[in-house]
């Protein structure tokens, strides 16, 4: 808005440009156009959004919410309604309180997102107080808060507040620097209107800079992108922005003729009134400014009307001002005196109201001063009892220190006792460690004991018969039938010690305590079907009778070459301690969270008296019905896997009736959803990786 006081001014200059947009800032223009965008102005924090269109309902909605709610969230975003209800409603002290209180709350939840609005509402409240560093610093605060939380729209609408306020302080160049960066974000999120009211900004910048062709440039922009959104009221604002950018190069003509169309395109029932006035009030400044005083009374005429709607008094002042200069120049004393009276009872009001604001200021000031001066004088007061308190104290500070010191000297005492003590607990720990390496290197020279007595006891005959049937057959003395049965007796020898070595490397492997164990899920039924078929030839030679009893699959998670020994070994000793025509059947039996097998045969049983040797520690080999020879490490290495894998090994044994020899592994529920390994493909990866 260009008044007529100030397009007095030879030439319409700097010095007025930048009075007039001083003014501007105090009225609707950009702040206007951002009404109908309220929720970017105070933060929206949840789904209800805060209401500024009617503070009052507000505030009494958020005083409700801190009677009634009691989580702490939900009380940090009432007190932040209430804030910006306050703010709406100018009483910027308790907003400014129930602001802070809100950010406390929300740093002390570590909401990240709540801190940044509510930096963003405080910088709003400390503008209004007029506290504009400390609005700044707030606004600062939330830009870099929502640069960390990549909050672009949050960004775009701090940074033009940024704006407004380096513009209320006539700081041009970083007012348009924060406008532009306000429209970058707006193109980036295609706001088509918040992008005409950033142009808008922009050109009034590069106005009151008097670069006059980039504040055209901006304004029509922004003038086309509200027509495009139908928005009459923005197009108005705009439009007599550019008319002032016509005035300032004295195009009054043209001025004139854009405030005009700017009226013309306003609605006839909702246009703003004081947006109504200014653009009267300016239509006549560009009468004035061509002479024709008739038609510049006129329509100062119509801006006093809408502003007697609006209530400015300071703007009423102004108009009845120049109206009274309209009617000297026409020689309408009598007029001219009226409305200067008019315009020197409103300033005589708004001077009184200022008074009344300036003496409330002055009586909080010196309540203010007269507590701070009775804070003072209880300090003092305070400060004389604790120079008392010191003298009343200077001997217990004395037998403190004394005490301190004896404190001192039982702290030392006792830190030594703890460091000996540390010291002794950790001789013992090495000490238990020694222990432990001790009966480990025991258990170590005890199994390597075991494996040269068995090497040198039933690795030596079979390697013996070896030699002998070799030499018999360089000597080429004996008969056919004679070599037919060395070879057959050597080839059981092999046989055995095939056997043997198997199980020795099994075994050693147990000794590592765990290691190359590899549990997977698979089906025992498969694998004892296995076992079976692979020891059918010493079954038949015997004319034994396998008898394969697993009824239903039966999946658990065990090691599976540990498991194929120990099925081998239990069903090797069934066959070997069998006689000729009996029987061997294996059966499952799901109990609790494991699945038990038994291997059950006819054979010769185990006296009673040998129970306590069968499983004990080392080397026991018995011959069996056909005069078999063993390891005496078979049951030991099975009761070893079985225990590796989670399981237990037992048996019963009644002489002359035969043995049943029970194992246990950890079940697994087919539906458990887990990768069950197929036998067979285990088995053929375990030949290729001896292989």
């Amino acid at each position: 808005m260009l008044p007529i006081a100030l397009l007095r001014c030879a030439g319409i200059g700097v010095r007025c440009l930048l009075a007039a947009v001083v003014l501007l800032s105090t009225r609707p223009g950009m702040a206007a156009q951002k009404a109908a965008l309220q929720e970017d102005r105070l933060p929206s924090l949840s789904s209800g959004a805060l209401a500024s269109s009617n503070p009052d309902a507000s505030l009494r909605v958020a005083q409700q919410q801190l009677k009634t709610l009691t989580t702490q969230p939900a009380r940090t975003r009432a007190h932040v309604r209430m804030a910006a209800a306050l703010l709406e409603l100018r009483r910027y002290n308790e907003a400014l309180f129930h602001a802070r209180v809100a950010v406390q709350q929300f740093r002390t939840n570590a909401d990240s997102q709540g801190v940044a609005h509510t930096y963003h509402l405080l910088g709003s409240v400390n503008e209004a107080l007029g506290d504009s560093g400390q609005a700044h610093h707030r606004y600062q605060q939330a830009l870099e808060g929502f640069t960390r939380l990549n909050d672009l729209r949050s960004q775009a609408a701090v940074n033009e507040h940024l704006g407004d306020l380096y513009a209320s302080q006539h700081r041009w160049e970083r007012a348009l620097v924060s406008y532009q960066n306000a429209l970058k974000i707006w193109h980036k999120l295609r706001e088509p209107a918040r992008i005409s009211v950033a142009m808008h900004a922009i050109g009034r910048m590069y106005l009151v800079q008097q670069q006059y062709s980039r504040a055209l440039f901006y304004l029509r922009q922004s003038v086309q992108r509200s027509q495009e959104l139908h928005d009459s009221i923005a197009v108005g604002y705009v439009l007599q922005s550019m008319g002032g950018v016509y005035a300032s190069f004295g195009s009054y003509g043209l001025a004139r003729g854009i405030y005009t169309q700017a009226l013309n395109k306003l609605p006839r029932h909702h246009a703003p009134p004081v947006l109504q006035a200014s653009l009267y009030e300016n239509i006549a400044a560009m009468y004035d400014s061509t002479g024709n005083l008739p038609a510049a009374e006129y329509n100062l005429q119509q801006a006093l009307a809408l502003e007697w709607r609006a209530g400015s008094k300071s703007r009423l002042s102004d108009l009845y001002y120049s109206l009274s200069m309209i009617y000297r120049k026409q020689g309408q004393t009598g007029a001219a005196l009226e409305a200067l009276t008019r315009h020197v009872e409103l300033e005589d009001s708004v001077a009184a109201e200022t008074r009344a604001i300036q003496i409330a200021e002055l009586r909080t000031r010196y309540e203010t001063k007269k507590k701070e001066q009775e804070i003072e004088l209880l300090q003092k007061e305070r400060l004389l009892q604790e120079a008392n308190l010191r003298r009343q104290t200077g001997w217990r500070n004395v037998l403190g220190v004394g005490a301190l010191l004896l404190l001192l000297l039982v702290g030392g005492l006792y830190r030594a006792r703890q460091r000996q003590a540390s010291i002794n607990r950790l001789l013992t720990r090495k000490n238990q460690a020694i222990h432990r390496q001790k009966e480990e290197l025991d258990r170590l020279n005890r199994t390597k004991d075991t494996l040269f007595s068995v090497i040198s006891h039933d690795l030596r005959s079979p390697l013996s018969s070896l030699y002998s049937l070799l030499t018999l057959l360089n000597l080429g003395s004996s008969s056919p039938q004679r070599l037919a049965e060395h070879s057959v007796r050597v080839s059981r020898a092999l046989d055995a010690t095939l056997h043997l070595l198997d199980n020795l490397l099994n075994w050693s492997m147990a000794q590592l305590r765990n290691e190359g164990m590899k549990p997977k899920v698979f089906a025992l039924d498969e694998l004892v079907e296995e076992c079976l078929t692979l020891l059918l030839n010493d079954a038949e030679r015997k004319d034994l009778l396998f008898q394969n009893h697993l009824s239903t699959r039966c999946f658990v998670r065990a090691d599976v070459d540990m498991t194929r020994l120990i099925l081998r070994n239990l069903i090797g000793n069934a066959i070997k301690f069998t006689p000729a025509g009996g029987s061997i059947s294996i059966a499952n039996l799901r109990a609790g969270a494991f699945w038990e097998i038994a291997v059950t045969d006819t054979g010769v049983g185990i006296p009673k008296a040998d129970w306590d040797k069968v499983l004990g520690i080392g080397v026991r080999s018995t011959l069996g019905t056909d005069r078999e020879r063993g390891t005496g490490l078979g049951l030991r290495l099975c009761k070893d896997f079985v225990e590796m894998n989670g399981g237990k090994l037992s048996f019963t044994s009644e002489l002359n009736s035969g043995s049943v020899f029970r194992f246990t592994l950890p079940a697994v529920a087919k539906e458990a959803h887990l990768p069950i390994v197929s036998v067979q493909d285990e088995a053929e990866d375990a030949s290729v990786a001896a292989g």
